[in-house]
Order: C-alpha cells, then sequence, then structure tokens
C-alpha cells in the first residue's frame, strides 16, 4: 500500500460470523416480496437457496393491495415472535386483531438472518394510516434484541437504523467538506452568500445542482459559475434544502465517455469499527460523447453527456446512443472495475492501480467511519446483530485522483430489466453477474452459511478496512 494511505492494503484472513448449522439457515425477506418486489427482487431469493438457505417471505404477515400497489404488513406478530409471546398476551383480544386479520403467533426460528431494511409500507393504525418508508424491522430487532437466546450473532438483520438520514447529500456534506476526495459542495439556501461569492471569484468554474435526497439522477443539472439562470436560481432558493457541488470538469474518459465506479462498503459491525470494500465493482457510463459546450450546459442540459446512471440515459430520445457500439464499453453502458483497470494498465506503462485502490480504501474507511460514529451515537447496539452493505459513487479525473460523488443505501441488487426501451437490454449478463457476484461475496464474508458447501462468492474479493498502526 502507498506510504500517504490511512489503510493498509488487507484481506480478511476468516469470515465476520460463525458458521450456523446448516439446518439452521433460515432467511427473511419482505412479506410482501412475492407480489411487488418490494425489497430486493427474486436474485436475493436465489441466491440464498442457492448457498442452502430456507428462505421465506413471513417475518409477519402482509398483504399487497393491486389497486393502490401499497403494502400492509402486521409488524406486531415480529414484535410477539422477537418476545416470545402471542399477540393477544402483548396486545390484548382486540389489540390481536387489525383490518378484520386475528394476528398469528410465529415461532422464533434458532438462527434467522432478516434481509429487511427500510421499506414502504402500511402498519395498521400508525402515520394515520398511511404507507410510508419505514424500519419497524430493525427498530423492533434493536428494541427487543437483548432477550433472543443463545449469541447476539445467532440473529441477524441487514440494517443499520437511520443510515438513509446519515447519508441525505446534505448531512453527508456537512462531514465531509473538509476532505480532499470530497467537491467543494454548499447547502442552500443556508450557504447562498458563501456561494454567489464563490461563483464571483471563480468565473470559470462548473457546478452541478442535486436536490436533497434524490437518487437515480432526478432533477440534476450543470451549470457554468457564469449562467445568470444559475445565480437567479440560487438568489430564489428559499425553502427546503438543496445542494449544488463543484462539477468534476476534467473527468477521466474512456473511449471519450464519461463514467463513475460503484464499488461495494459492507460494515458489519460500529465498534470496534468492523468495515470491507469490495474489489470488483462496476463502471457506468454515460452515452454521449462528453464535451463542456454551453450547447449540454444550463438551460440547454443534455444528460447523456454529463450524468452516468441509467435512467437518463435510457430514454427514448436517447435510445440510439444507449443501444451503439462504443469503443471499450461496447453496447450499452457498462463495464467491470476489473476492464477499467485492465484497460487504464494497457494504455500506460507506469498506470498505478494500487494508487487508485488506495484512494479508494482510504475513502471507504472515512465514510465507514462517519456512518459508524453517527449511528453509534443515536443507538446502542449489540455487537455482531447487524450489517449494511452500501453503494459507493466515486469518479476518476484526468490525474487519476479518485473523488467521492455519494453513498447510497440500498444498492440495486436485483436481476435487470430483459428489456430496454423495447429491445433487449445489452447490460443484462454484465448486471445480472455483477449483482449476483456481490451477494454471494457478501454472504460468504459473513460467513454464515461457511457449513453448507458453496460455489460462489470469496473472502479474497474483499479489502478489510484497518487504519495503519501510528510508526
Amino acid at each position: 500500500s502507498h506510504k500517504k494511505g490511512l489503510v493498509d492494503f488487507l484481506r480478511p484472513s476468516q469470515a465476520v460470523g460463525e458458521a450456523w448449522p446448516v439446518s439452521d439457515l433460515r432467511a427473511f425477506d419482505a412479506p410482501t416480496e412475492p407480489f411487488c418486489e418490494i425489497n430486493y427482487g427474486p436474485l436475493l431469493r436465489d441466491v440464498l437457496r442457492a448457498r442452502g438457505w430456507r428462505y421465506s417471505t413471513e417475518p409477519c404477515h402482509g398483504v399487497y393491495d393491486k389497486e393502490s400497489e401499497k403494502s400492509t404488513f402486521y409488524i406486531k406478530e415480529f414484535e410477539a415472535c422477537l418476545r416470545g409471546k402471542t399477540p393477544a398476551q402483548l396486545f390484548g383480544k382486540a389489540g390481536a386483531s387489525e383490518d378484520g386479520y386475528r394476528l398469528q403467533t410465529l415461532k422464533l426460528p434458532r438462527h434467522a438472518l432478516w434481509m429487511l431494511g427500510r421499506l414502504p409500507y402500511r402498519v395498521p393504525g400508525t402515520a394515520r394510516d398511511q404507507c410510508r418508508d419505514r424500519e419497524d424491522f430493525v427498530q423492533l430487532v434493536m428494541e427487543h434484541g437483548e432477550n433472543l437466546p443463545g449469541k447476539a450473532g445467532n440473529y441477524r438483520i441487514a440494517k443499520f437504523p437511520g443510515t438513509e438520514r446519515i447519508l441525505f447529500k446534505t448531512n453527508f456534506s456537512k462531514a465531509f467538506k473538509d476532505k480532499a476526495w470530497y467537491p467543494r459542495t454548499f447547502i442552500l439556501p443556508e450557504e447562498k452568500v458563501d456561494f454567489l461569492r464563490t461563483l464571483r471569484l471563480r468565473p470559470r468554474s462548473f457546478w452541478i445542482g442535486k436536490p436533497r435526497n434524490e437518487y437515480g439522477g432526478a432533477g440534476i443539472c450543470v451549470f457554468k459559475a457564469t449562467d445568470q439562470a444559475l445565480r437567479r436560481s440560487v438568489r430564489e432558493a428559499k425553502c427546503g434544502r438543496s445542494i449544488v457541488q463543484q462539477y468534476l470538469a476534467d473527468p477521466l474518459l474512456i473511449g471519450g465517455y464519461k463514467f463513475h465506479m460503484r464499488i461495494h462498503l459492507v460494515i458489519t459491525n460500529l465498534s470496534p469499527l468492523e468495515a470491507f470494500v469490495q474489489e470488483n465493482g462496476q463502471c457506468l457510463f454515460a452515452t454521449k460523447p462528453y464535451r463542456l459546450s454551453e450547447k449540454t450546459l444550463g438551460m440547454s442540459f443534455d444528460p447523456p453527456v454529463h450524468v452516468t446512471n441509467m435512467g437518463l440515459n435510457a430514454i427514448a430520445e436517447n435510445k440510439e446512443n444507449f443501444l451503439k457500439e462504443k469503443p471499450v464499453i461496447g453496447k450499452g453502458q457498462q463495464i467491470r472495475v476489473r476492464e477499467l483497470m485492465a484497460h487504464l494498465a494497457g494504455l500506460d506503462p507506469n498506470f498505478d492501480k494500487a494508487a487508485i485502490w488506495q484512494q479508494i480504501l482510504d475513502i471507504g474507511l472515512e465514510t465507514a467511519e462517519y456512518i459508524a460514529h453517527a449511528t453509534g451515537r443515536r443507538f446502542k447496539l449489540l455487537p455482531d446483530r447487524h450489517f449494511e452493505i452500501f453503494g459507493m459513487d466515486l469518479m476518476l479525473d484526468k490525474k487519476m485522483k479518485v473523488w467521492m460523488c455519494e453513498v447510497n443505501t440500498d444498492p440495486g441488487l436485483g436481476y435487470p430489466d430483459k428489456e430496454v426501451l423495447g429491445s433487449p437490454n445489452p447490460d443484462y449478463k454484465k448486471e445480472l453477474t455483477a449483482c449476483a457476484e456481490t451477494l454471494h461475496d457478501l454472504f460468504t464474508l459473513l460467513g454464515l452459511d461457511a457449513g453448507a458447501e458453496q460455489g460462489q462468492g470469496s473472502l479474497r474479493h474483499w479489502f478489510k478496512l484497518q487504519r495503519k498502526a501510528l510508526k
């Protein structure tokens, strides 16, 4: 590893958890998953079954209403199960019936893996009976988990509480504003005056505007500092909070196209911090050749030139660019990080792959430390009970410096769409391989199913994030 880096290049020598008895491999997905793919979609089920797990979508009863496309979860069943009681004992006879459904008594298995994070559903009698994003499962596991039998690690949930909030761009930007790897960022309207001053001082800079917590690139636009439309919208920013960030105007291009890297970070314990970065991520490309011309910026913003996520590239008016054969990339918009590194090594005999990974691991460590600190401050958690996988979106500039764009919870690890814009999805196989590999690597890292013979997933695909000892 590089002398300046924070992290040594370490591979985990063993899995994080102790193997469970093979007959006790029980995994739970969301109650309405079979009807509406509310969670990961069927890939999670298929990977778990291939690894010898018994897979269930009944941590509690749930119903899906086709008309409103909304799920209702009878979460009290899960609570009663954790507390070793019947619903009637806990909630009384009247409380044990909701929406005319009589709550059932569920038996707690000896071991359970709950793949249940933050999901959109309704819980009868709460939140004015509205469907909203909730994390009841993890909250109940926190509240009642101390009394579960055996070791803490016999029950695991794929979520730390409150991580979405911690990773809102506004909160994230405050935490990382002084980091050399985080582009200069202003939170509007509160930093409006500073930002307008910066625009005057740096007329040749470019800025990207992002809404508070939209994923998929919704509402994004790139402006030149001198653009009057940018100044006008900043002056008018009154309520709500949005973000403007310095735009990396000199990104590394591959075949003339801009891209970002999606690299997975897994946290398995907060204190002491135990975190890992997966070595082989994905590169997602913009699908129109990159140029900084006025014709692609501001009021004439052209997303497929500047924005790399699929939602803004796989659109009808850009279909031809998305599907056409592009240098290095091929059809579609993605390659693997391993292919990127091989391509760069082929172009330049002095290419330093380790220098790039050192930066990625250092960013991963500081991100994991921030998440762990912010979570640990608000919640008291048992060790070995929680884990979570995050997607880091990183960019490379022409000088091979790595920049962090954002970190996402729930990095979509499901089957991709078979068709895009009415044609076969050119990235289907690449995306599926990448997602399945990540899930297999995740379960191998956890090690709970190590007692069953596993054909996929490897500890060698992970770096363990550990600060160098100070000499």
